[in-house]
């Protein structure tokens, strides 16, 4: 609110509308000449445009009458040396006295590079450098037209053997009593194109000689490494190509934009082009205007002066005084004020308003900062209170479903069985109300961060299925999964907050289903190279939902059906969790038919990462170790001691316990351990304390694995554990195939070989 108190307060004091009106007299001022300099500019621009199209036109014409000139200079050329009897006896073996006719003619007429004669089949007789060198021009494209039509001929642009040059060939067979009994070839040398280039007297001058698929047959300046290209793919190439002749303004190959002028030569069918670049051009004409910009900026600096001197002694002193205040109360100090005495009675006026509203400014700002501080204290509140019910929660529930396990790992007759696995699922139950009430939490407060890995739609959806299958098959149903093959590559995306939305549709479906089959479909629309759309499909032939109660699905704490279970949050996180990652999802059902819930999320294709360690929330299998480990466990509660002792225990590991921490740092000193189960709340000192001295010991002593077993699952709970230096987390209640595993990697691979490290490994536990 106050970011924007000068600007509006300058407003009230009528600063920037003085400082507007003062721009407004000198530009209404500059007005004028700055129109003039403008259409001056325009005008200049546009005639020195005008002029290079007409030197560009102007070229080419010249450069194609040069050329027609040429071609016609040859052919006399070669019509006169056809009466040469030293050419003509050539054919006879006298090519002594046919060199020293055709040696002189490069010097002659400089506009050639070479003459040669050549017998009917094509094998040179002589040259203007030496006799015959048993060079054949028989399948010369050239030199068989002449054969065929009898007459001159001229050859497309070709670059020079020897010379390197491009070169036209006039061709012209000698013929006696209708027969050709010699042929007489003269080598035109375009190089006079550079001439054209310095008339142009422009550095970035280009002219062109294309063939007519568009092929660079001659190019000045700079022929390297363009003769031979096809330039046919750029546009201003195939519109010379299309017409005859022509002028236009576009971009050239190399990027800078010309006006070009080109004519087509049906001599040579070749194209002439003349490019004049209109960069420098323009940069003439800004030079100019840029001149009487500068000239009326002055005229302007001028003006302003002398209005600002008036203006100033009178308001404008006044006016900055405001603004200074305004500005001082945008920074935060609102009770500033603002003394006017001397001022005009009307700057006295605004001042005294000013004062008004920085007094109530004032105010208004510690009624919001005590509202602020309020609804933060509340925030703070919640948060304890939730960290407090879940940690609460949680550490008995660990000792309840832990022996609920174990318990049911012992030999129990079929009614204690069941009681047992009634305590455990009462347990889990109450667990995921705690779990969906920390995840409403985080997605209100927007605490909860996804993460983007590469994972698998269909291993994902497969996993699902596992989770859920043991509980349908209890009830007799059916359960099926079907993934598209266009959904069954690696795609980019949080798969745990995927699987947590799939496992709740999922476990609804067979909830509410009594008889049938529940079905997962899971499909890919869009393109492979972008972003694609999937929707994930759950469908059962469950009990429905009436069309009138479908809205209130996805609102907090809504059951439709009490005696099903459940704490109607699921759908209201689901719906959170989709939305919060881009995507929708809806309903559709018929009571006594079935439901159909489905969800569709945006997801980037991705490639295969080097290793998949991200399992999508597969259930977690122990693999055991191959010897015992030597364990230190600190725990208060007996409870939770004996709980973890009888798992550990049972796997084969020998198991040390303490109640606190000191006893914790004592116990590390005294004897070798593989690692430490470190619980965090405990009297005495508590787990982080003794961590941080654990890690301050000398030696393989401050290296040793720690492990947190915590009832905090909250991410700022599991940060301290990391922050203290321990290796892992471990939630309660504790699941014996995770505490087994994570026992077996920090006894084996995970073990830490340098202290410096630091924790080499600190999984984000999830609520779930």
């Amino acid at each position: 609110m106050l970011a924007g108190l000068p600007s509006r307060l300058s407003r009230v004091t009528g600063l920037r509308s003085l400082r507007l009106r003062l721009m407004g007299v000198v530009l209404a001022s500059l007005a004028l000449p700055l129109a003039g300099a403008l259409y001056f500019f325009d005008q200049q621009l546009d005639q020195r445009l005008s002029s290079a199209r007409e030197l560009a036109r102007h070229l080419t014409e010249d450069g194609v009458e040069r050329q027609r000139d040429l071609i016609g200079e040859a052919r006399n050329l070669l019509s006169v040396l056809a009466l040469v009897p030293a050419v003509r006896d050539a054919a006879h073996g006298n090519t002594d006295a046919c060199v020293a006719t055709l040696a002189p003619m490069p010097r002659q007429h400089r506009w050639t590079t070479g003459v040669w004669v050549a017998d009917p089949n094509g094998l040179l007789i002589c040259d203007t450098t030496g006799p015959g060198s048993g060079i054949s021009l028989r399948e010369r494209e050239y030199f068989q037209r002449a054969l065929d039509t009898k007459s001159f001929v001229l050859s497309e642009v070709v670059i020079g053997k020897r010379s390197g040059k491009p070169l036209i060939l006039a061709v012209q067979p000698v013929l006696v009593n209708g027969e050709v009994e010699r042929v007489l070839g003269v080598a035109i040398d375009l190089a006079w194109l550079t001439d054209l280039v310095k008339v142009t007297k422009q550095d970035d001058a280009r002219i062109l000689v294309l063939d007519r698929r568009g092929v660079l047959i001659a190019r000045q300046p700079d022929p390297e490494g363009w003769v031979g290209r096809s330039l046919a793919e750029f546009p201003h190439i195939r519109r010379m190509l299309a017409e005859s002749s022509g002028a236009f303004e576009g971009e050239s190959a190399d990027g800078l934009n010309r006006i070009w002028a080109f004519r087509h030569s049906p001599e040579t069918d070749t194209v002439f082009a003349v490019g004049m670049p209109t960069g420098p051009i323009v940069a003439d004409a800004q030079r100019d205007l840029l001149r009487g910009l500068v000239l009326l900026g002055i005229a302007g600096l001028l003006s302003v002066a002398a209005l600002w001197s008036l203006l100033h002694a009178s308001v404008l002193r006044w006016m900055r005084v405001l603004s200074q205040a305004a500005t001082r109360i945008g920074a935060g100090d609102v009770g500033t004020v603002v003394e006017a005495r001397g001022a005009p009675d009307e700057i006295r006026l605004v001042a005294n308003a000013f004062n008004d509203m920085s007094g109530r400014l004032k105010r208004r700002e510690q009624e919001l900062r005590a509202a602020m501080e309020e609804a933060r204290a509340g925030s703070r509140a919640k948060e304890d209170f939730l960290a407090t019910m879940s940690h609460e929660i949680r550490t008995p529930m660990n000792g309840v479903i832990g022996f609920a396990d174990m318990l049911l790992e012992t030999p129990l007759t079929a009614e204690q069985r069941r009681y047992a696995s009634q305590v455990r699922e009462a347990g889990r139950s109450l667990l995921t109300v705690i779990n969906d009430v920390l995840d409403l939490s985080k997605l209100e407060a927007g605490k909860l961060d996804l993460v983007c890995v590469p994972f698998r739609l269909d291993d994902l959806a497969d996993r699902c299925q596992a989770i859920v299958r043991l509980a349908a098959e209890q009830k007799g149903l059916e359960i099926h999964t079907s993934v598209s093959a266009a959904a069954r590559g690696y795609v980019l995306g949080d798969p745990d907050r995927v699987r947590q939305i799939l496992l709740n549709l999922l476990g609804n479906a067979v909830k509410f289903t009594d008889t049938g089959s529940v079905r997962l479909t899971v499909k890919a629309m869009g393109d492979e190279s972008g972003p694609r759309r999937y929707t994930f499909t759950v469908s059962d032939t469950g009990i429905g939902v009436p069309e009138d109660r479908q809205p209130e699905l996805f609102q907090r704490f809504s059951q439709l059906d009490r005696g099903r279970g459940g704490t109607g949050l699921g759908l209201a996180i689901c719906h959170r969790l989709v939305e919060l990652m881009g995507g929708e999802i809806g309903v559709e059902s018929r009571p006594g038919v079935g439901s159909t819930f489905w969800f569709s999320l945006p997801l980037q294709p991705a490639s295969a990462p080097e290793r998949d360690d991200h399992d999508g929330g597969a259930p977690h299998h122990h693999q055991p170790s191959s010897r015992g480990a030597r364990i230190l466990l600190a725990e208060d509660l007996a409870m939770n001691r004996d709980l973890v002792i009888a798992m550990l225990t049972r796997a084969g590991h020998h198991v040390d316990a303490v109640p606190d921490g000191a006893a914790a740092v004592t116990a590390v000193q005294e004897r070798a351990y593989d690692l430490v189960l470190m619980d965090v709340q405990m009297p005495v000192m508590d787990g982080l304390e003794a961590t941080r001295r654990i890690r301050a010991l000398p030696g393989a002593m401050g290296r040793i694995p720690i492990l947190a077993l915590s009832a905090g699952v909250l991410a700022v709970e599991v940060e301290r554990c990391r922050q203290a230096g321990m290796d892992d987390h471990l939630a309660k209640p504790l699941e014996k195939n995770r505490l087994l595993a994570a026992v077996d990697h920090w006894n084996g691979e995970g073990r830490r070989t340098d202290i410096n490290a630091g924790p080499a490994r600190l999984a984000d536990t999830p609520a779930d």
